[in-house]
């Protein structure tokens, strides 16, 4: 009988290394091959935001319609204000690796660009500047998909 390592006691040979039913390998290389081959579902996800995607503040008592304009690739602690606070700091109780999202109200936006809804990339930072556009950074884990962007097939 093979012992808890699975492999005989050093120069016995009445007894073989444990190995599975019906395999030819042992049991710890079928289970490395087996999660090589397994499918990454990252590849095939759409991403949880982009550009043009309604989302609601989950924070928010009376839950407005925000729209997606940017996405940084900054991660919170990343994100730095003014003040020299991230928004970590200013958002404790998520992760500081959560993805920044940056939002400005539907309203907002439809005043001040009323084609936005035509366009097929996110608006950069310097141009919500430039053009005056209020913007707020968001942890992503604070915000909720409510309606799918334009760009969405």
């Amino acid at each position: 009988m093979p012992r808890k390592g699975g492999s005989p006691p050093e120069g016995r040979t009445d007894e073989d290394r444990w190995e599975p039913a019906g395999r030819e390998e042992p049991l710890q290389r079928s289970l490395d091959m087996a999660l090589e081959l397994e499918p990454s579902d990252d590849d095939d996800e759409d991403p949880e935001f982009i550009y043009g995607d309604i989302v609601h503040d989950t924070e928010a008592e009376e839950p407005i319609a925000l729209v997606v304009v940017n996405i940084p690739g900054l991660e919170t602690d990343e994100w730095e204000f003014k003040d020299g606070e991230t928004l970590a700091d200013k958002t404790p109780k998520y992760p500081d690796d959560d993805e920044v999202i940056v939002v400005t109200p539907l309203d907002v936006l439809e005043e001040h660009m009323p084609m936005w809804d035509d366009r097929d990339s996110a608006i950069p930072l310097d141009e919500l500047i430039e053009d005056e556009i209020p913007f707020a950074p968001f942890p992503s884990l604070q915000l909720i998909r409510v309606e799918d962007s334009h760009l969405r097939d």
